[in-house]
């Protein structure tokens, strides 16, 4: 093998050498450069989007703060709407039930009337009917018929001890 040969090592080292410092020139002038310009650019972009991912966390926990504002601000209303509703259904119902109230209570005043009507037409109809009867009675008892005031006076008095 003619590499091994110790008489064409002088010329191997230089060779070496020269391509060693032929490909370390091509990669601190060339390569290197365009490597190290691709990691910053690769740095540059990811800084770029950390900061843009901050600014739009930041921006998104500004709008969940808005929103969760706003949403609480909304289920405050809707309890008020809700409290009002029901204070306006309160106050209807109320207001129903004294008109309600109200008008039973004229029915009953009306129906006591009706009943106090009845029962003076009943105790007069009575009155009238006993005293007849009264009267009847003793005509055919003692065979005399009683005088209208004499027969009245009876009853009204007999009536008097009962009340």
């Amino acid at each position: 093998m003619p590499q091994f040969e110790p008489s064409s090592f002088a010329s191997q080292i230089f060779w070496l050498v020269v391509c060693f410092a032929v490909v370390f020139l091509f990669a601190w002038r060339i390569y290197l450069p365009r490597i190290s310009a691709t990691i910053d650019n690769r740095h540059q972009r990811v800084d770029g989007d950390i900061k843009r991912a901050e600014e739009l966390t930041a921006e998104a926990e500004e709008v969940l703060a808005a929103y969760e504002a706003e949403l609480t601000k909304t289920r405050a209303d809707a309890q008020e709407q809700l409290h009002k509703a029901a204070e306006a259904a309160t106050a209807e119902a109320e207001a129903r039930n004294a008109a309600l109230t109200e008008k039973l209570s004229a029915d009953a005043e009306a129906a006591r009337v009706r009943i106090n009507d009845a029962k003076q037409s009943a105790m007069g109809n009575v009155s009238e009917l006993v005293e007849d009867i009264a009267s009847q009675a003793v005509e055919r008892l003692i065979g005399v018929t009683p005088a209208s005031g004499a027969v009245r006076k009876a009853v009204d008095a007999a009536a008097g001890e009962r009340s």
